[in-house]
Formats: C-alpha cells, structure tokens, sequence
C-alpha cells in the first residue's frame, strides 16, 4: 500500500508529487511538513484510488502536536 502527496510548490512555481510512502500516517505528516515549508498540499492519495483532500489534511494537522510526531522516513 502506497501513499502520495499531491502539492504545488509555490518556489519551484509547479505541481509535485512526493514519493511513496508506506502509511497514511507518514504521506500526512509529510504534507504537514510540506505546508510549513509554504507548499499548497491538494491532496493525499492511496490504494485502490482513496483520497483525502486538503479540509481533512488540514483538521488533521490541526490535531496534531508537532513535538511527539517523529520526523516522516527517508
């Protein structure tokens, strides 16, 4: 199972695509690190096409303590 963040990166001026990652947890803490690095994250995609669009990402992030969260792997 794989999960992607789909973002525009305002410096680069394009849309991108991050790798894969294994959990939905690291592909939103990797939009949540992506947003604060003033990237616009549109959305998250999953297996078997799931999706989840920037309004949860960001009342997930909302939800989220960044000091417990370890940094996303590499």
């Amino acid at each position: 199972m794989t999960w992607t963040t789909h973002y525009f990166d305002r410096r680069l001026n394009k849309d991108s695509v991050s790798r894969a990652f294994a959990s939905k947890e690291d592909a939103l803490r990797q939009a949540r690190d992506l947003m604060r690095q003033n990237c616009v994250v549109r959305f998250i995609k999953g297996p078997n096409d799931e999706k989840i669009d920037a309004v949860a990402i960001t009342a997930w992030c909302k939800g989220r303590s960044t000091r417990k969260d370890p940094p996303p792997p590499k």
